[in-house]
C-alpha cells in the first residue's frame, strides 16, 4: 500500500509538467533502484531468518515496479 501511495504521487508529479517523457524516465529509474535496494534488504532479512520482515520488504516494490513498466508501456509503445 505504501509503495503504491508512493508510486502515485510520484507518477502523477511527472506527468503533470511538458517533458512528461522525460520525467517519467527519470522516476522509472529511481523506482527501479529503489526496488533493488528494499529487495536486498528482504534478502538479507530472509538470510537472518527474519520471515515477516523478509516477506514485507519482498512485496513493497511489486506494485510500484508493475505499474511502472505499464506506464512506461503506454508512454513508449
Amino acid at each position: 500500500m505504501v509503495g503504491h501511495i508512493l508510486w502515485l504521487i510520484g507518477i502523477s508529479i511527472a506527468t503533470d509538467g511538458q517533458d512528461v517523457s522525460f520525467w517519467v524516465l527519470i522516476l522509472s529509474a529511481v523506482i527501479a533502484v529503489l526496488a533493488a535496494v528494499v529487495g536486498f534488504l528482504a534478502w538479507r532479512n530472509y538470510q537472518r531468518k527474519r520471515m515477516v520482515w523478509a516477506a514485507f520488504l519482498g512485496c513493497v516494490p511489486v506494485s510500484p515496479v508493475i505499474f511502472t513498466l505499464i506506464v512506461l508501456g503506454v508512454t513508449y509503445l
